[in-house]
């Protein structure tokens, strides 16, 4: 295991391409980051709010074998329950199962992982249900270490009914095809980029936004830097 002090981590306010990270330099980074589990540090804990609807929590990790890595969970999860994500202990509690937030692809033991070549630039992963053998969901890894989920596989032809309500009209009876996996990845990108705005929880002291938000009047770091001046 490498030394804390040797490890590379962002430096403060600079961003890859996709995101800026905000960090004290008056303090040391391991001081700032929420918790830290072996060599696996949680950086910050983010609500995300679509058309001023909470719509699911993301979280960034950090370690010296993936390097940055961010996770969205929508709200009908356990761990992107609102009450969870405004509670550090709850949220904790529930980040600890790693069953329940997944870790680079782990799974738990109710679904088996199969990845479907597409020839698209992210990759796509298909889940089934061990009990049945359907096909459960679908999960995509991008390139810039986002985790999305979604396109739920109904069980018949009634559930399927309800779900392409619920999930505005992205649900399948069956594995999707690609026409519908591109489709799902499009519209969900596109809603991020135009309506997704991400307020960091109290407890996070490190201040993480995409560069979209960043550039914009609603970014939460320069809202976070004018909070931290009027205090001073």
């Amino acid at each position: 295991m490498e030394k804390e002090e040797n490890l590379k981590v962002p430096s403060p306010e600079t961003a890859d391409e996709h995101y800026v990270y905000y960090i004290n330099k008056s303090l040391p980074f391991f001081e700032q980051v929420i918790s830290k589990e072996d060599n696996n540090y949680l950086l910050n804990v983010r609500k995300i709010y679509t058309n001023n609807t909470y719509y699911g929590v993301c979280f960034t990790t950090f370690d010296s074998t993936r390097g940055i890595q961010h996770q969205f969970k929508c709200k009908d999860r356990p761990i992107g329950d609102l009450s969870v994500v405004e509670d550090k202990n709850k949220f904790l509690s529930k980040y600890a199962l790693k069953d329940e937030i997944g870790e680079n692809n782990i799974l738990s033991k109710s679904v088996t992982q199969k990845e479907i070549f597409f020839g698209l630039p992210y990759r796509v992963f298909y889940f089934y249900d061990n009990f049945d053998g359907k096909y459960f969901y679908t999960q995509y890894l991008l390139e810039d270490g986002r985790i999305l989920r979604g396109l739920y596989g109904a069980k018949n032809e009634k559930h399927l009914k309800k779900w392409l309500l619920e999930f505005n009209g992205f649900a399948t009876l069956g594995p999707p095809t690609k026409k519908e996996v591109i489709a799902f990845y499009e519209d969900k990108m596109t809603s991020y980029a135009n309506n997704q705005v991400s307020v960091s929880t109290d407890y996070s002291e490190i201040i993480i936004e995409h560069t979209t938000q960043y550039e914009t009047e609603w970014s939460d770091i320069k809202r976070r830097k004018k909070w931290e001046r009027k205090i001073q």
